[in-house]
């Protein structure tokens, strides 16, 4: 993306937390974000940090920059307007609206795009469930309910999701770059051509030189995932050797953990019962624009129409109990939904407004029922 291609972009992005998008600026914006994913978890942290802002210290806010405003009229200064090719702005609240929208967007987004990585803290407060040393190398193992992240003697980052393992030997970064993952993580590589990195699942390996992806790959789940945010990667299927796919950014990946026919589908999600491999999109929540695939990053779990049944395996990550169903019918129900802050008692609550269920909790088993 150019430069006044990505100027442009956070202009509509100021418009749309000032409330002053038009639908069509909307429109043009989720096209936007979602050619460009790299620019999802920005924008979201800033829309968060603008949502989170009072009342009182957003009136403040506003007054300052209207007197700033002033002040570069008196001084006969000419700035361009928010959007497009005009050069007026709407109203004088609408204009402070938006730039205040914009002195937050432009003064966040370069650092956030740059280096969020480096920077933002782990999905969550909880420390490493287990880290320790082992004969081969080093082993981070992370709880259910319990996600971290930790930065690899090559300097690359990875996030952990809960319930996942990271194994990598005592020469790493020494002469190669390889690491063994149950679980769900998302690498941010340190470029390094010299030394590919090398990511070993049960189903696939991942071979990369620099680039941000995420992999989810649990032994009691179906499928395989590999969503690619930016770069390149190369992933052979364990049991098709043969078989090496490059995915390109803003692509999915889904393998079935059972052998079967290799076949590509373009923009499905769900994966055929003939297939192996399918590559697709990433899927993006309706409303923000978050990506699904990575939500979890920003510690939030979000579904969209989910089967009760895959949306209890993530909610036992999630909250580290053990869910189980009297009725085998009630794991078809579907949900769609978010869940950040809620405990499991309230995520419950919340699936019971749309569905007809009801559940019990003993200790850390819950049990779903008629």
């Amino acid at each position: 993306m150019g430069k006044e291609h990505k100027e442009y972009t956070w202009n509509l992005i100021a418009k749309k937390l000032a409330g002053e998008a038009t639908p069509q600026e909307l429109r043009e914006l989720e096209v936007l974000l979602r050619n460009n994913p790299e620019l999802h978890y920005p924008v979201q942290t800033i829309a968060d940090l603008w949502e989170h802002t009072s009342t009182a210290d957003r009136r403040l806010a506003e007054e300052a920059f209207g007197r700033h405003l002033d002040r570069i009229e008196e001084l006969n200064f000419v700035f361009n307007a928010i959007s497009g090719n005009s050069t007026e702005y709407p109203e004088k609240g609408s204009k402070h609206r938006i730039g205040k929208a914009l002195i937050l967007v432009s003064s966040l987004a370069a650092i956030f795009t740059a280096i969020w990585f480096f920077t933002r803290p782990a999905a969550s407060p909880a420390p490493i469930a287990a880290s320790r040393p082992t004969p081969a190398g080093r082993e981070i193992v992370t709880n259910t309910g319990s996600r971290t992240r930790l930065t690899l003697p090559d300097s690359t980052h990875v996030w952990i999701n809960a319930g996942s393992r990271i194994q990598y030997a005592k020469t790493f970064g020494q002469t190669t770059r390889e690491v063994n993952l149950t679980g769900e993580a998302f690498f941010d590589v340190a470029p390094d051509p010299s030394r590919p990195f090398v990511i070993h699942t049960a189903h696939v390996d991942i071979r990369v030189l620099g680039t941000s992806f995420n992999i989810k790959s649990y032994p009691t789940d179906k499928t395989t995932e590999a969503t690619l945010i930016r770069g390149s990667i190369e992933v052979s299927i364990r049991n098709r050797p043969s078989d090496k796919i490059i995915l390109q950014p803003n692509e999915k990946l889904v393998v079935s953990n059972e052998d079967s026919l290799l076949i590509k589908i373009p923009r499905r999600r769900e994966i055929k019962p003939e297939s192996i491999v399918v590559i697709s999109k990433p899927t993006y929540e309706h409303h923000s624009g978050a990506m699904i695939e990575t939500s979890w990053v920003d510690n939030k779990l979000i579904f969209q129409a989910e089967p009760f049944s895959d949306l209890a395996r993530q909610m036992e990550r999630w909250y580290g109990v053990t869910i189980r169903f009297e009725n085998p019918a009630e794991e078809d129900l579907q949900f769609t939904g978010t869940f950040e802050k809620e405990t499991i008692r309230q995520a419950l609550d919340a699936l019971k407004l749309t569905a007809r269920f009801d559940y019990r909790i003993e200790g850390n088993e819950v049990t779903i029922y008629n």
